[in-house]
This record gives structure tokens, sequence and C-alpha cells, in this order.
């Protein structure tokens, strides 16, 4: 049976802003860390964005496995949640094997974007993340409210693929948040293989109150994930 692929375009100007008038889908890099050759590089969580999510569940501590479907019925400027990011999505995609790549466009502040270009630079082929979780959330125009449609279920480890010729690009050109916001960020592209001998669950929803729980990578025995840690 052949996997379901998913790729899910975001909103980047929502996701810092939301239109009040619209229901984009939007997404977030809630965490990041690794990279490092002889020490992790933790990236700050360090964009202040408003997100149409506005439950009064506590989301800025822990992202992922809300109860799906008790997002706001509508939005207004009054009620946007506020949260703290290492980035904003731009697109996050996924081919559904359990040893495809998982690959993300964001956007991130200047300070991490540079940290991150220097680790790009300086560790070649060994490019290993060590943390990474993302937050995507949609609207279901039926039942007119908001739901998770993409997250890890734990945060999940792995190395920047593939192993001759990383995918990881930062763009240190900056744009505009959005227009009108005078805050720079800069973009990042990168793929991420699942390490050796790990499993983690991914949950995806195309409507409310619908979750579907995939997994990826593949646990083989023990020689592979002694060569991984």
């Amino acid at each position: 049976m052949a996997s379901v692929a998913y790729e899910y375009e975001c909103d980047k100007n929502g996701g810092f802003l939301p239109d009040p008038n619209e229901h984009k889908r939007v997404g977030y890099v809630t965490s990041l860390a690794g990279f490092g050759q002889t020490s992790q590089l933790v990236f700050k969580a360090d964009l202040t964005v408003y997100t149409p999510w506005n439950s009064t569940e506590k989301i800025n501590a822990v992202f992922g496995g809300k109860s799906s479907g008790t997002g706001p019925a509508g939005m207004n400027q009054n009620a946007l949640g506020k949260l703290n990011v290492v980035g904003v999505l731009e697109k996050i995609s996924w081919n559904g094997g359990v040893g495809d790549f998982i690959a993300l466009d964001f956007w991130m502040s200047q300070e991490n974007a540079i940290q991150l270009k220097s680790a790009q630079q300086s560790t070649l082929t060994t490019t290993r993340v060590d943390e990474l979780n993302w937050w995507c959330i949609n609207y279901d125009q039926e039942k007119k409210i908001w739901f998770e449609q993409s997250y890890p279920n734990t945060a999940i480890t792995g190395i920047v693929g593939p192993q001759d010729n990383p995918e990881l690009n930062v763009d240190l050109t900056g744009a505009a948040a959005k227009d009108g916001i005078d805050v720079m960020v800069y973009k990042v592209s990168m793929q991420v293989a699942c390490g050796a001998n790990q499993q983690y669950s991914l949950t995806f929803a195309n409507a409310a109150n619908a979750p579907n729980v995939k997994s990826w990578g593949l646990v083989v025995g023990t020689f592979a994930k002694t060569a991984y840690g």
C-alpha cells in the first residue's frame, strides 16, 4: 500500500499576525536544537507572534495534542493568542514513508539565522538535529473551528540529509515579517531524516476532530542505535 504524502503550505503573514477576515493555515517551529560539533546549539524562541488559536489552554508551554476542535469558532483582533516561537512555517512536507525526509521552510530571527548559518558552514555532512518541534493549525470551514493539522507527538531527533549533500539552506537576506511590521526575518530550508533505530509518532489531520497518527523512523536492532548515539 502506497504511503500517503503530506504537504502543507502555511501563510507567513498570518503566522506573525493573522488577518481577522481570513482563516488561513499557519504553523510554527516551536523548538530547535543541535547542529553543534562540540556542544548543542539551542535556538531561542525569540519571535513573538499572534495566533488565531486563542483557547484558554497554555499553548505557549506545550504544543501539540490539544483537544482538537476546542479552538475559537471565530476570531477578532482582541482574541488572538500570543506565542514565543523559534520560527514561522512557510511549508512542511513529508512523503509518508518511515524513511522519508521531513522538509521544512520557515522564517527565524537574525540572531538564530546567523548561528545556524555558522553551523551549516562548519558541520558539513554531520549535521545532527537533537530536538525539533513544530505546530501547524488550520481552519475547518464546515465546522467553523480551528484544529491542529500537524505536529510530532514528542520532539523528534535526526540528521539533516541527504548525507552526501545536506539540505540546509540559510538565507541571510532579510525580509519583513509582514507588511507594516518593522521586524526582519530570515528564511531557512532543511530536510531532516530520522536517526538510525529511532521511531516517532506524527499527528496529521485534514479536519477538526479527525487526527491521524503516523510512524516515522524504524527500530531495527541495537547496533544502529549504538552507532547513532
